[in-house]
């Protein structure tokens, strides 16, 4: 098996799926459709991102469980929020960041 010829996506456990589909849907303005145990976005290509309906796990993550490539990040941010940030480790593997307000 070559794995590199495989699609991948995203595993996202979230605790309200209205709430969730608003956002993936209405903000990131991803399409989507149901799918076993939760709803499937298209990302671009084939890449897909799967919320699951699985309260217990959802907001647990310490660390970014997508990233999206963008042609205009200034924009991008601009449309979402009111700061710039980027992600990083430190020695202790744990997860660090810094941020500019737009």
């Amino acid at each position: 098996m070559q794995l590199r010829s495989l699609n991948a996506g995203a595993i996202i456990p979230v605790s309200d799926m209205d709430a969730s589909r608003a956002f993936y849907e209405g903000t990131l303005e991803l399409d989507g459709e149901p799918a076993p145990g939760g709803y499937a976005l298209r990302a671009g290509g084939t890449t897909r991102l799967f919320l699951l309906d699985v309260a217990a796990y959802a907001g647990q993550a310490d660390w970014p469980l997508a990233s999206f490539q963008t042609d205009d990040l200034a924009a991008t941010v601009a449309d979402l929020g009111d700061m710039l940030i980027a992600w990083f480790r430190d020695p202790d593997d744990q997860v660090i960041s810094v941020f500019q307000l737009t």
